[in-house]
């Protein structure tokens, strides 16, 4: 019998080996490995594997290919597992040699969370059943190979029920009192999914209800950012509600002297440029704007577009979203780590950025531009069919200020 993990990191495993990415060391076997196990109760033909595995790579002679895909695989199975047959052929198809089992997360995972939603009078066998499940999840599903349009459909669908699963137990734990537990999962989960909006109302509502206000009051502040400069969301509606609880429970509200004043607005250990959402950006700009009024100093404001390269262009409109995504992730960490401690940046819109450079000449906007660009194709080398278009200009000074 063999454990198979797909959650996070792939991995197959008896008692004493375990094959994964580090052992593999091919992109392609375990493309195959992972659709073999997936399919395992079908016979899948040449062209079903082909098609899943190369997708829209051409490949001048499939069958030879996979012929060859195969052999490297089987050996590899035997060398860390033994020797059996552990992939059939059969009249031009292959299958999973079904005399060998597999116990596979993902099916574990589903299993366990129909029987939590299955109802049951004794809430603590549900709340061990959503328990077991979560703890399954240790990441979204094959993360590696989201390139293959099938690998993405279940990445979404596996992250989905990751999600249902935890409100559902969170529902339970704030029916039985269990906050402690409440404000685990959901930090747990955040790490998956940092823009959900009501994963941070479970998370305020535990820590309120531990009587963790400035801890709760923190958590709302970060929340609101993120949703803010991820979504656009400038008033979350569940996070306004339960802010509004929070400051009725939390007495202690009003300043006691200025040193609180300041140390409430004082930002721990900043680092990087200064990130916040398009409406604090766009204020921060007319303050500049003014500034330039009244002193004459040259500011400039870079634009950073992310567009699909051509080749890409035509690609199923999922794949595209979720690899722009990707992409716009990682320009966020260079950006963070490009830029200086005094620059301002935000998400402009779901494929650009925009940056505030003071005290910056056109020059030096061209060389942060370039510096930006070039660490962040060096960092994330699967973004390379992605182009990133710059508009550089210069921060116009307001009109009408009187010097």
């Amino acid at each position: 019998m063999l454990s198979v993990n797909t959650l996070g990191k792939f991995q197959i495993m008896n008692e004493c080996e375990a094959l994964n990415d580090d052992n593999i060391r091919s992109t392609m076997l375990t493309k195959l490995l992972l659709f073999m196990i997936i399919r395992r109760e079908q016979s899948l033909t040449i062209d079903e594997i082909a098609n899943a595995i190369w997708h829209e790579e051409e490949v001048d002679n499939p069958a030879g290919a996979l012929k060859n895909l195969m052999y490297r695989l089987r050996n590899l199975l035997k060398k860390h597992f033994g020797d059996a047959d552990y992939i059939i052929t059969s009249r031009g198809s292959y299958c999973w040699n079904p005399e060998i089992e597999l116990i596979v997360d993902i099916e574990q995972f589903e299993l366990l969370i129909e029987k939590a939603k299955a109802g049951s009078e004794d809430i603590s066998r549900t709340i061990n059943y959503y328990e077991k499940a979560i703890r399954l999840y240790q990441g979204d599903f094959m993360t590696k190979l989201t390139e293959m349009h099938w690998v993405v459909t279940m990445n979404a669908y596996y992250h989905s029920l990751y999600l249902s699963a935890i409100k559902d137990l969170a529902e339970l734990y704030i029916k039985s009192g269990l906050y402690d537990e409440l404000e685990a999962i959901c930090n747990e989960a955040l790490h998956y999914d940092n823009v959900d909006e009501q994963l941070y109302y479970y998370l305020i509502y535990a820590r309120m209800k531990r009587n963790k206000f400035k801890l709760a009051m923190e958590s709302y502040e970060k929340a609101c950012e993120i949703l803010n400069r991820e979504l656009g969301i400038r008033k979350p509606a569940k996070l306004q509600k339960i802010y509004e609880e929070l400051l009725k429970m939390n007495k202690d509200t009003q300043a006691e002297n200025m040193e609180r004043v300041q140390e409430d607005m004082s930002e721990e250990n900043p680092e990087g440029a200064f990130f916040c959402g398009y409406p604090v950006f766009r204020e921060i700009y007319r303050l500049e704007a003014r500034k330039i009024a009244r002193m004459g100093e040259a500011e400039y404001v870079l634009l950073l577009t992310i567009k699909p390269s051509e080749k890409a262009a035509g690609s199923m409109e999922q794949i595209e979203q979720f690899r722009l995504k990707k992409a716009m992730d990682g320009l966020t960490t260079t950006i963070k780590e490009v830029l200086r401690i005094g620059d301002v940046a935000a998400k402009y819109s779901d494929s650009q950025f925009v940056v505030l450079l003071p005290s910056c000449s056109y020059e030096c906007g061209v060389l942060v531009a370039n510096r930006i660009i070039s660490r962040f194709y060096n960092d994330n080398p699967k973004c390379q069919n992605m182009k990133i278009h710059v508009n550089l200009e210069e921060v116009a000074a307001a009109s009408g200020i009187v010097q």
